[in-house]
């Protein structure tokens, strides 16, 4: 429900993904037509303190079947079991995003916020595998003020 999402957004940043041939819901591409869909109803309510976040749909030839995990399909929905490639696509920007929220605390300095958020040519935005996006920083980047770690 955009309504759940939007409240998660508020209070934390987010990386919602999806690919042109993920047929999780519904047949593809209609599923990936629909996560923007709800994506989009999402952010029209978002208020400025809202987090950083993005919208991410990988290309039909990025998460292509390649039956590297038989009997498991990891194509289209499937695409984050990828192994080959360090779970190319999805998982290197999934560990990125990590990596500037938790060991980097969000820094706009770093080589993180500049992959997740910056234009240059090593960018989220300007990936190969990357069909559509919507990326957006915060508006206010101070919300990891404290990182407690539960033993």
């Amino acid at each position: 429900m955009p309504s759940d999402l939007r409240e998660v957004m508020e209070k934390n940043p987010v990386l919602f993904t999806t690919a042109t041939n993920d047929g999780a819901f519904w047949p593809a591409p209609l599923t990936a037509k629909h996560e923007f869909g709800c994506y989009e109803k999402t952010i029209e309510g978002l208020s400025e303190d809202a987090k950083a976040h993005a919208f991410v749909q990988f290309s039909e030839s990025a998460c292509f079947e390649d039956h590297d995990r038989s009997p498991f399909p990891d194509g289209g929905h499937n695409c984050p079991m990828k192994k080959l490639d360090g779970g190319f696509p999805e998982n290197p920007w999934v560990l990125t995003a990590a990596k500037l929220y938790t060991h980097m605390n969000g820094s706009e300095d770093s080589v993180c916020y500049n992959m997740m958020f910056g234009n240059e040519t090593f960018s989220l935005q300007n990936s190969v595998s990357v069909e559509k996006h919507d990326i957006a920083e915060s508006k206010k980047l101070d919300f990891i003020e404290k990182v407690e770690i539960i033993q």
